[in-house]
């Protein structure tokens, strides 16, 4: 294999590395001026216009190929996600696509850690047959589909419903489940920041330059550089919190009283936008009531922060209304962190509908509609209703509010009890829920309970390596898949080059395992018809957008005076969430645990130039960051007698690691921080081996009321010198 020639200080002046925010100001190109410098290149050359993966944005990029090979990635300024801009991750890609460590063939478990390679045939006969018996001793509800939802999700879903399993499940409950739950409930759906045009910003723990979106970075880079003022409210001194005007280091799992004590001056002192709520809300009055008690000085005494500092943020947050916003959050505050993370994403939603932004310039929005076409003609006859309730239990009468997303965490639980059912195989597809999702060890004797686990992916990661089959995926520049879209545009994934090794598409391994399976009725179709089917009310083939990778087309603009909930408006009391055992307007509920004088709370998020646990075996993202540390405040550290670089074991209930310590101011004292996606455990992805450790083998299984999250840092853990 060829090695690019690249040196890491070359590669960092492309990227966006941990806060080098400079690194935005590049030259963007036009495609037709790229090609046409491609086209005076001395050898053989092309540009291929398709879509990053590198993370879960999708930007759209430009593959540089010559003489068959990868050597450039650049972004597509066509496409309206990375407007010809990408950040380290996407600059990485081509270390990925030439991965010495990657997956190159089917593989069969043979023992412990020992796999032999197997064809394809061979593999989905085998497979199939597993399935169909199975399907057959069990019922179909047998097999859980796990993923990381990305653009080949509809034809995993269309797979479990042609099985007859309810059980396909997504990453969201360690992600953003609750955050969704509670906007899904009280806007009908998620809205988004106009980060361009916002004039005052919070964000409740979400690091918008650490997990990184790519345009959205680039809007909010832009507005901070026409004034606008950027408020970070994190235990952690983040990658945004240095970014941003101010940093308030709040007490760990208290954001939530500082939210209602905002919305409590808001209202007292009639700073809220008295029109818009009066015509686009419900529920006013209740809310009123019930944040009454919830004044600065009683959320100062819960938080670490004054009241006086509260006063003056709801007052400045209201005098820039409605260019003024309120993160509605990802993985942090508002996503799967705490116990009361459901409500902490009420209470952001009520604060945002006062300030009357929902469609407004620099407020919230929804994205527009393009009304794609329906493939279902094409797909086979129309699949059974799946039989029986799903596996976890979400969208029951326990947990009515949840079906969309569903509880992965409680995975190694309902495979030990058998109940509601048998849970005996298991796919899973572009996820490593081993090291994603919580307590590793838990999650590793599932896998070793199941009569058929099926890995699907790119990678030897640490799921796969406990999987009876691991069916390699064609990396994104070497693969079709269903096409997206992105505001206005519809944006084409297609291969750079031919695929290096014997791997396929996603959409040939799930058409290859349904006909094993004996569901060829189900899979008659191939991608580029399914594309096309989705493409004819635009009047384009995949062929026509092949072409272009990105094209813009007719969108309709959400309608921000008919909501899609029950009254067609922001409902600031929600009687759904009285049904699923809640409150009828965000309430104060305190964090689950709370540390002990020896111990800490345990937090943990992302990185700029890492993503999950997918990227730490790139050799360009591996030189930036090899391995992570145990942030430690010095008044801790110092009775502990650790430094910066010390060896540290940190203990939980489920778990220890041994990990180097960070001594840094950076990080509240009733707090440690380790970022996510290390410690891998797989000796055949070499850079990555044992570099760093892996927070999810410290993180107990908490369920979240309501949202069914992962309450991921609701973990106690110790530290003490490594001996």
């Amino acid at each position: 294999m060829l090695e690019q020639r690249i040196s890491r200080r070359t590669f960092l002046k492309g990227s966006l590395v941990a806060g080098a925010l400079a690194t935005f100001g590049g030259k963007l190109v036009p495609l037709e001026q790229a090609e046409a410098a491609e086209a005076t290149s001395p050898a053989a050359s092309q540009v291929v216009p398709t879509i990053c993966e590198m993370c879960g944005v999708k930007c759209g990029i430009l593959a540089h190929v010559r003489e068959g090979r990868v050597w450039r990635l650049t972004g597509n300024p066509r496409d309206p996600q990375s407007s010809g801009r990408l950040c380290a991750r996407g600059n990485a890609g081509t270390k990925t696509l030439y991965d010495p460590d990657r997956l190159k063939g089917p593989m069969k478990r043979v023992g412990d850690g020992k796999f032999q390679p197997i064809g394809w045939e061979q593999a989905f006969k085998e497979i199939g047959a597993k399935l169909q018996e199975l399907k057959g001793r069990y019922g179909p509800q047998t097999l859980v589909w796990l993923a990381h939802p990305e653009l080949i999700s509809p034809l995993e879903k269309h797979f479990m419903a042609a099985f007859g399993s309810p059980n396909y499940t997504g990453h969201g409950p360690t992600c953003y489940s609750s955050r969704n739950v509670a906007f899904e409930q009280m806007y009908g759906g998620v809205p988004g920041v106009d980060y361009r045009n916002v004039r005052y910003y919070i964000a409740f723990g979400r690091n918008l330059t650490g997990g990184i979106k790519n345009p959205d970075i680039q809007k909010i880079v832009a507005a901070r550089a026409e004034g606008a003022h950027l408020v970070a409210v994190d235990p952690r001194l983040s990658d945004f919190a240095f970014f941003a005007d101010e940093w308030l280091p709040i007490r760990p799992g208290t954001d939530l009283a500082l939210v209602l004590a905002l919305i409590n001056v808001i209202i007292n002192e009639n700073l809220y936008d008295a029109a818009f709520v009066a015509e686009r809300t419900v529920g006013f009055a209740e809310l009123k009531a019930g944040v009454a008690t919830y004044t600065p000085e009683w959320a100062a005494k819960i938080t670490g922060i004054d009241a006086a500092t509260i006063t003056r943020l709801a007052r400045e947050l209201a005098a820039a209304k409605p260019a003024a916003a309120v993160d509605p959050g990802w993985h942090a505050v508002t996503g799967s962190q705490y116990y009361n993370s459901v409500q902490a994403a009420r209470a952001v939603a009520a604060l945002n509908a006062l300030l009357g932004n929902l469609g407004a310039r620099g407020g919230l929005a929804f994205p527009p509609g393009i009304k794609l076409g329906d493939p279902s003609s094409i797909m086979g006859p129309k699949p059974p209703a799946a039989a029986g309730p799903r596996w976890d239990g979400a969208g029951s009468e326990k947990w009515p509010l949840n079906k969309a997303h569903g509880m992965i965490q409680v995975f190694p639980e309902r495979v030990k009890e058998d109940k509601p059912y048998p849970l005996k195989a298991v796919v899973i597809q572009h996820l490593n829920p081993v090291r994603s999702s919580t307590d590793s060890g838990a999650f590793i004797e599932a896998l070793k309970q199941l009569e058929l686990v099926v890995a699907i992916d790119i990678q030897m990661n640490d799921t796969a390596y406990y999987a009876h089959y691991v069916l390699p995926e064609a990396t994104y520049l070497e693969r079709y898949d269903p096409l997206m879209t992105a505001g206005n545009k519809v944006v084409l994934r297609q291969p750079a080059v031919e695929p290096l090794f014997d791997t396929r598409g996603a959409e040939e391994i799930i058409a290859g395992l349904a006909k094993a399976a004996g569901l060829s009725a189900y899979f008659n179709f191939t991608l580029e018809q399914y594309n096309d089917a989705l493409l004819a009310p635009l009047g384009l083939t995949q062929a026509q957008l092949a072409r272009v990778g990105v094209a813009e087309v007719e969108a309709q603009q959400p309608d921000y005076t008919k909501l899609k909930t029950p009254s067609g408006k922001i409902e600031l009391a929600c009687q759904a969430f009285v049904k699923a055992g809640s409150t009828l307007t965000p309430a104060w509920e305190p964090p689950l645990v709370e540390p002990g004088e020896d111990e800490f709370r345990f937090i943990q998020g992302h990185v700029p130039m890492h993503t999950h646990t997918t990227t730490d075996n790139n050799a360009y993202l591996h030189a930036i960051m090899p391995e992570n540390e145990l942030w430690v405040h010095p008044s801790r550290a110092g009775k502990l007698g650790i430094k910066t670089g010390d060896l540290v074991e940190v203990a939980s209930r489920v778990g220890k690691v041994k990990v180097k310590a960070r001594v840094t101011e950076g990080i509240h004292p009733e707090a440690v921080f380790l970022a996510h996606g290390f410690g891998c455990g797989v000796p055949l992805r070499k850079l990555a081996y044992n570099k760093g450790a892996n927070d999810s083998a410290l993180i107990p299984v908490i369920t979240a009321p309501v949202s069914g999250a992962a309450a991921q840092c609701e973990t106690l853990v110790t530290v003490r010198k490594a001996g």
